[in-house]
């Protein structure tokens, strides 16, 4: 693992030439404040409407042959990638139907990141990095 504290995201994801996000809940980090979104860019609706399958199969329809980066919320991250979120398992769904290459970012605040890891079930998608939102510094865990 390291860290880089105040670094450009924007930097990070240049290599990638495709961005999935997702609409931020409330409670989510809103990481439209640190990054400028590329062009190509396919945004995950509201995710308590659709099927993660289905869904996994447009982003991969849409983005074939493009090296991509996934940027996604959580309640609760470690520090070696392990995620939980909402609690219905939508995002882990959706992550293992797309290409396991495809580069995961978490997004979550100070206060959402265990100090101790969490327990990874069989079912749960890690992330390869995991952006950790303090004010206004993002510091950066790629793992």
């Amino acid at each position: 693992m390291s860290s880089s504290p105040n670094i450009d995201l924007s930097s990070l994801l240049s290599s990638y030439n495709a961005l999935v996000t997702y609409i931020p809940l409330k409670t989510e980090v809103s990481f439209r404040n640190f990054i400028s979104l590329p062009t190509n860019v396919y945004e995950i609706p509201p995710r308590a409407s659709i099927d993660p399958y289905e869904e996994a199969k447009k982003v991969q329809e849409r983005f074939s042959g493009a090296s991509v980066a996934i940027l996604l919320p959580g309640k609760e991250f470690d520090l070696s990638g392990t995620r939980r979120g909402q609690g219905g398992g939508w995002y882990d769904r959706f992550l293992s139907s797309v290409p396991r290459h495809w580069f995961r970012v978490g997004f979550c605040y100070q206060h959402q990141v265990s100090t101790e890891p969490l327990t990874r079930n069989e079912w749960d998608e890690p992330v390869d990095a995991l952006c950790v939102v303090d004010g206004d510094t993002l510091t950066l865990h790629r793992f």
